[in-house]
């Protein structure tokens, strides 16, 4: 098994039966005096079964299991405008880089959702990469990395963006934006887009939840983030590394020490989120308190869309005045509320016959 590649044939390797790039059921391992019935293979009904929807969003690709679901662009909505900020970066488009990195954390998949878009936590539960970097930034040890400046966050302009379907946008803007692997394009960007919109690709970190299970960052180098729940209290996880097509040979060695210095389960910052998120999911199953509070900044929420979206072109249902409010989680919690909610009805109402 492999997750990439080019086969013009797809054998399953437990009985040997072989599949052709459009899922036709094209050879069956010893088929003589096997004792079919007339009615085996017949129509394609041995086919592989095709996704019952497949779309492509600017060379993103989406999958779904069941047919009954907005189409793409529909669901994306407003959040596709954040999309766009990174497929802008460059008119080559991006690529995943080669390799990936699988693990799994104790924990419901709901807090990985909710973590990729928390600005408040970083500097208590990534206090070591901060301290680490800040040495790098003042002389104490080298600095070959330049990794980006996560000790300053509460100290800058930040918020958030919570979008209709359930997807959320952390934005914090960053004190050393000219460590970033895009910078070199900076004045390309500026003249082909403007200063503000050249200045959010670039200046702004971006974490951008598409609900339900995937993540684009555009932060500490740029990642897909994908998460899958193996049950109700476990999850794997899944991250690639993202780059323009273009950039420069120091830039790309630049993003992927970036990368490397934060994500993975060998870098600085990932093994200290999963193990709060396993401490979360033992603190889940008391049972004393009903609810767990996420009120931080709801004076200053502000419903539809703050300066900040409006010079993006873009209303979204909630925006944050700050990077530590949690207004955007109670928007994502409802509308995950409101669809199992509404697949309940749905189910009473197909065992009733309705």
């Amino acid at each position: 098994r492999t997750r990439r590649g080019n086969k013009a044939v797809f054998a399953c390797p437990f009985h040997g039966w072989a599949f052709n790039t459009s899922g036709k059921l094209i050879k069956v391992k010893d088929p003589d005096g096997a004792g079919y019935p007339d009615s085996f293979n017949c129509n394609g009904s041995h086919d592989l079964k095709k996704l019952p929807r497949f779309e492509n969003y600017r060379g993103f690709l989406f999958a779904s299991l069941s047919d009954n679901v907005k189409p793409l662009k529909e669901h994306l909505g407003e959040a596709a405008r954040i999309l766009d900020l990174l497929c802008d970066q460059s008119p080559e488009g991006f690529e995943v880089l080669r390799g990936s990195s699988t693990y799994t954390f104790d924990g419901n998949w709901k807090v990985q959702a909710e973590n990729g878009a928390d600005g408040y936590h970083v500097t208590a539960t990534h206090w070591n990469y901060v301290a680490t970097t800040n040495r790098r930034k003042t002389g104490q040890s080298s600095d070959d990395v330049k990794a980006m400046d996560a000790g300053s966050w509460n100290k800058m302009p930040g918020g958030f963006f919570a979008f209709e379907q359930g997807h959320i946008c952390l934005w914090i803007k960053w004190p050393n934006g000219q460590d970033r692997p895009i910078a070199e394009r900076k004045a390309e960007l500026v003249e082909k887009f403007g200063e503000a919109r050249a200045g959010w690709m670039i200046d702004h970190l971006r974490n951008l939840c598409l609900y339900p299970n995937v993540f684009i960052m555009d932060q500490f180098s740029s990642q897909i983030r994908v998460f899958r729940p193996i049950s109700v209290n476990k999850t794997e996880v899944t991250i690639y590394c993202l780059a323009p097509k273009g950039e420069s040979a120091e830039a790309r060695a630049h993003r992927i020490r970036q990368y490397e210095d934060f994500f993975n389960a060998s870098g600085m910052a990932t093994p200290d989120d999963l193990e709060e998120f396993r401490a979360c999911q033992e603190g889940f199953n008391g049972d004393l308190l009903n609810w767990n509070d996420m009120c931080r900044g709801a004076v200053h929420w502000i419903k539809g869309a703050d300066e900040n979206a409006k010079v993006l072109d873009m209303n979204p249902v909630m925006s944050g005045a700050r990077a530590e409010d949690e207004g955007l989680y109670p928007v994502q919690h409802r509308y995950w509320a409101d669809v199992m909610s509404r697949a309940i009805e749905e189910e009473k109402k197909n065992s009733a016959g309705e």
